[in-house]
């Protein structure tokens, strides 16, 4: 599914409208007539039901004055409340009004005097429909709308956002002052980013998109994608033949005195994400920790402190040999002699790599200028925020609260594949950007990206490009944390995620 802005999103409805001949009223009227079905959908048969539907002045109040419309049909008891100057209404929210109004249609004006009433009033609904503003949002919200906004929120009744909830930036999903809480966004033609990003994603509640009820032009253009159970249909084939060979041989370099669990974490999940082989290389000093099991491990000599060394390049690169897939850092620490491992290591390998943890931690952009792009193409890096600012010399909060665009921008620029973590988890490279739509809050632990780095590694031993491996490798992350923790995100390891990663490949 494509996701948009604010700015996309109008782009597409003139182009649309220019390119067939088509006219606002018609796409409103098609908005209103989906909106009506998916609230029929969602809470049964609307006769007699009062459904108390905000109206703005702009194109979405003329959205919910269709949909006061069409559940008149229905034999519903919509009230319309009007919100703003009406000369200033837009032309198309005029006429659906004035067809309202010779309709008989239950409608008042909100003024600042009858601000008081309107909580009773809208205590007395079914439902609450919000059609202040949808994307029409810049900056905080006015007074009176955010007195509107706090009402709907006390009265504690069922609501539905069109398009997006008033109070969030469809765009960047900021909240500055407040924003309504729905339980339901219906998005128009697309879903907008805003209601996928923090904070705006909490006020969204269940959402569902509908048609316009005509092809979008200029969609195409669009290289922004939610990511959904649809991306589970470009796993790749596995042949009934098919043996350890044909899955693929992961190297997994990982692993320290101190952060053992990482290794082990990552070196499994390459198996239980598909993955034929998987040769794990540890420091020597940990070898003993290992129990024999389905992963081949590798000690390797390293320092006195019990991490790789200058000393173990040799050794690591003479395992290179017959391995498809390179997977380094979780673990590693940050030793002093880490960084000169990773770089000769990364230099010395011309396949696909997975590079996530400490391995992140010490590469720098200088680095990567003396890497070509059609090696760098074949990486993916997996930072959490911290790492991921580090690297481009920015704080964890200004990635949190620009995710969309860092992710983009340092994908493009340097031509590896980004899997950013988080709520959302974003993933760019190659032209395209995918917000994760997986994933909860029971999955902040220890082990989490470890388990997530292996999975990646695990789908491009198997054939998948880069950019499709942290996509999907992302989306079954989340979904298998998810299943868990439908018995309770608290208390949630990656253990526990690492083991329903089967499930849901199958």
């Amino acid at each position: 599914m494509q996701v948009v802005t604010a700015s996309e999103m109008r782009m597409l409805e003139k182009e649309t409208m220019a390119e067939l001949g088509l006219t606002e009223l018609l796409l409103m009227e098609n908005a209103g007539a989906e909106i009506v079905r998916v609230l029929e959908a969602r809470f049964g048969n609307l006769r007699d039901k009062r459904v108390h539907i905000l109206v703005g002045g702009g194109n979405n109040g003329g959205d919910g004055l269709v949909v006061a419309r069409h559940l008149l049909a229905k034999n519903a008891r919509p009230k319309v409340y009007l919100v703003g100057d009406q000369t200033k209404f837009t032309q198309a929210n005029r006429t659906n009004l004035a067809i309202l109004k010779k309709l008989n249609g239950n409608i008042t004006t909100i003024t600042e005097q009858s601000l008081p009433k309107l909580k009773f009033s809208l205590s007395l609904a079914d439902m609450v429909v919000d059609a202040l503003l949808g994307t029409g949002l810049e900056g905080p919200l006015r007074k009176d709308l955010a007195v509107i906004v706090d009402t709907v929120n006390e009265v504690n009744r069922p609501v539905a956002a069109v398009d997006v909830p008033t109070g969030v930036n469809s765009t960047t999903g900021a909240v500055e002052n407040t924003a309504v809480r729905a339980d339901l966004t219906i998005g128009l033609g697309l879903l907008k980013v805003g209601c996928l990003v923090y904070p705006g994603r909490e006020y969204v509640g269940d959402y569902e998109v509908v048609s316009l009820g005509v092809p979008l032009m200029g969609v195409q253009d669009i290289k922004r994608f939610l990511l959904d159970e649809s991306c589970l249909k470009r796993l790749p084939d596995r042949p009934d033949w098919g043996h350890k060979g044909t899955f693929g041989h992961t190297l997994v370099v990982a692993g320290s005195r101190s952060m053992a669990g990482a290794a082990a974490l990552c070196g499994k999940a390459v198996l239980r994400g598909g993955g034929g082989l998987v040769t794990l290389a540890i420091p020597q000093s940990i070898a003993s920790r290992f129990s024999p099991d389905e992963i081949i491990v590798a000690p390797i000599p390293d320092t006195d402190e019990g991490t790789f060394g200058k000393q173990s390049v040799s050794p690591l690169k003479e395992l290179y040999t017959g391995k498809d897939v390179l997977v380094i850092g979780p673990g590693l620490s940050q030793d002093s002699q880490i960084q000169t491992v990773v770089e000769q290591l990364l230099m010395a390998w011309s396949g696909p790599a997975v590079i996530d943890a400490d391995g992140l931690n010490v590469l720098t952009l200088d680095f990567l200028e003396r890497i070509s792009p059609s090696k760098r193409k074949q990486w993916v890096f997996t930072p959490h925020p911290g790492e991921m600012g580090r690297l481009i010399g920015k704080s964890a909060q200004h990635i949190n609260e620009n995710r969309l665009q860092t992710a983009w921008e340092f994908g493009e620029k340097w031509k590896v594949t980004l899997v950013l973590k988080g709520a959302p988890t974003v993933i760019s490279g190659q032209g395209k950007l995918y917000i994760n739509s997986t994933g909860n809050h029971g999955m902040g632990t220890g082990g989490m990206g470890d388990v997530l780095t292996g999975l990646i590694g695990a789908l491009l031993s198997q054939g998948m490009p880069p950019v499709e491996a942290g996509a999907v490798g992302a989306y079954v992350h989340g979904l298998a944390g998810d299943y868990v923790g439908q018995q309770g995100k608290r208390g949630l390891t990656a253990t526990d995620c690492l083991q329903a990663i089967q499930r849901i490949l199958q």
